[in-house]
């Protein structure tokens, strides 16, 4: 214990030396900059509003269309694999569970918003990532830290921003690889006089590479955006989601029989208007839907939860260089479980209430300075009020350097399921909450290259053990860095890489399940003619801790590091883009999880035709 708090110490140590030794030679050139602007629409989730990504304490990411498209991948969990401070573990091939872990933190604690509606269940705090094709996404921000001063419950670790595409065209993608994987869709986006439709349809299924681990997915979607007059602007979205899989299980406990019928629908409405006071009215109901069954133990459990929300925005200019936004939202949560099984059979219902308030300002302080503040009052029917302050400080160093600094409390209610799962809940859970920080340097290396450093730290109470029951007993320290470089190398030349330390312990000292010591990732993208584009992809996770099931209780293990590469080739032509890729090129054998091992190396070929 005494020598972990030693290494965490040491390596807090060390990031705070770099960033000090960094701020003395730039802080002389500021004094000339002029007060950051707020005009220029570039992200979303870190204030809930469009501006500048250079505006903004936060660290945030942002994968576009473009992005997404060289990548090659499938699902939003797998792109987020390439992103600094996010570690991605895939139980599976096609359709299986992608966990993300934010700053070291749990899956639970990152919040994902579809267009702004929140996706996580309420049954067990989760969003599925694998059940979003790639087909939809017009870009993907990623916002890392602790978010409730704006987002409330669920954002302890970061948001997940996916904005759907917009753009007018026809479009028709299709493709084919290893282990009977193909995929599907088609795309009709028209707009006129003020007017866009889209429609989306995507199917994607394979064969599986274990026993039982077949999938078929497909997914509808529309949305219809009306231009008003005087600047007022209504659009409605539908998706739904349905998928039929199945579920092979750990390899120590194999399920051969066992099947998942997963369905999903997003509804939103959403009311515009812009002006000297900016204002948004959202509507929005989630459904989602999980039968899992087993014939080995004649079991069927169906978990449906659903959660309507309606919620108001301002957004208004006090100063030149003063924003402030404020906003409510009511949210109604419920779940319906049935279950039966050999052994019997018990039924969840329940519902809970949720509204809160939120306030930010952005403003200008002197020369080339930035304050941001956020506080959210959060009323939940079960477990009570919560209020989550942030304070965040940007500052122009010079016209090429950025300094970036942040702290907040945040945390995550619990979910249904560990409040009232028949036989084995705790409606008494608090809670799960936190204090974090972190500061940064962005700096513009050459005129297409930035290079970032982050460096954050995260204190962590009332984390909830599970067990039966679950308890509020847990405690966790988390320091960590990261170094980033994206941009273009040379003309043709485009490069996104990053390394990630993370030291988490509990309160006896313990490193944190799961989570790699170091990560890193990178896409090196090679314009070898036009239209011609080679990339190269690669994902490395240290040695992690893990549990071995196999044994009672179960026995901590440590599972090695893996290093897995891809390769893609894609070229456009008058008729379309073609693209063929290898994923995990050196067919590395590991497990993410302990029990779930990965896809051995695949190959697949896709075409892409606008029309």
């Amino acid at each position: 214990m005494v020598l972990a708090r030693r290494v965490a110490a040491r390596r807090a140590a060390v990031l705070i030396l770099v960033v000090a030794s960094l701020v003395p030679q730039l802080v002389p050139a500021a004094a000339a900059q002029e007060p950051p602007v707020f005009e220029l629409p570039e992200v979303v989730v870190p204030g809930r509003r469009q501006q500048p990504r250079s505006a903004t304490p936060a660290s945030v990411s942002v994968l576009t269309a473009a992005d997404l498209a060289r990548l090659g991948v499938r699902t939003v969990g797998e792109a987020l694999a390439y992103l600094p401070e996010v570690y991605v573990r895939a139980l599976g091939g096609p359709g299986a569970l992608q966990e993300i872990s934010i700053r070291g933190t749990a899956s639970a604690h990152a919040l994902v918003l579809l267009d702004g509606v929140p996706l996580n269940s309420p049954a067990q705090g989760l969003a599925q990532l694998q059940t979003i094709p790639i087909d939809l996404v017009e870009r993907i921000e990623v916002l890392r830290g602790p978010f409730s001063a704006i987002y409330g419950s669920g954002a302890l670790g970061g948001v997940v921003h996916i904005v759907t595409r917009r753009a007018p065209g026809a479009a028709a993608r299709a493709g084919a690889g290893t282990h009977g994987t193909a995929h599907a869709g088609l795309t009709l986006a028209r707009r006129q006089d003020g007017a866009g439709l889209r429609l989306d349809a995507v199917h994607d299924r394979s064969q599986g590479f274990r026993t039982n681990s077949d999938y078929a997915g497909s997914t509808l979607a529309g949305r219809l955006t009306l231009d008003l007059d005087a600047g007022r602007t209504v659009s409605l979205g539908l998706s739904h989601f349905a998928a039929d899989q199945g579920v092979p299980g750990s390899t120590v406990f194999p399920s051969p029989l066992a099947r998942q019928l997963t369905g999903r629908t997003v509804v939103d409405a959403l009311w515009r208007l812009e002006g000297p006071v900016a204002r948004t009215l959202r509507a929005w109901a989630l459904a989602d839907d999980i039968t899992y069954t087993d014939a080995a133990f004649a079991l069927r459990t169906r978990t449906r939860a659903t959660a309507l929300g309606l919620e108001g925005q301002a957004v208004w200019s006090r100063a030149p260089a003063h924003v402030v936004t404020a906003g409510w939202d009511v949210q109604r949560h419920a779940v319906d479980m049935q279950s039966s099984s050999l052994f019997g059979s018990s039924t969840l219902l329940q519902d809970a209430w949720v509204g809160a308030l939120y306030v930010a300002s952005d403003r200008a302080v002197g020369h080339a300075t930035l304050l941001s503040t956020g506080l959210r009052v959060d009323l939940h029917s079960v477990y009570g009020s919560q209020l989550n302050p942030r304070l965040g400080l940007v500052r122009q160093l010079d016209e090429r350097t950025t300094l970036r600094a942040a702290v907040g409390r945040t945390f995550r209610g619990p979910s249904f399921l560990l409040l009232f799962f028949p036989g084995c809940s705790n409606p008494a859970l608090v809670p799960e909450r936190a204090w974090a920080a972190d500061v940064g340097l962005e700096r513009t290396l050459a005129p297409q290259l930035v290079g970032r450093v982050v460096a954050y730290a995260t204190a962590a109470t009332d984390l909830i053990r599970s067990g039966c029951p679950p308890v509020n007993v847990d405690r966790a320290s988390i320091v960590g860095a990261s170094a980033e470089l994206e941009g273009r190398l040379a003309p043709g030349l485009a490069l996104r890489a990053h390394v990630t330390t993370t030291n988490g312990r509990d309160a006896t000292g313990t490193a944190l399940i799961r989570v790699p010591a170091w990560s890193a990732a990178a896409t090196l993208h090679w314009t070898v003619r036009p239209g011609a584009t080679v990339s190269l992809l690669a994902v490395y996770a240290d040695a992690r801790p893990d549990l071995d099931f196999s044994t009672f209780p179960a026995t901590p293990v440590v599972l090695p590091a893996y290093t897995v590469l891809g390769l893609r080739y894609s070229v456009a032509t008058a008729a379309g883009t073609w693209q063929v890729g290898v994923d995990n090129l050196l067919d590395v054998a590991y497990e993410p999880v302990r029990g779930f091992p990965a896809p051995g190396r695949t190959v697949f070929v896709s075409y892409g035709a606008r029309f």
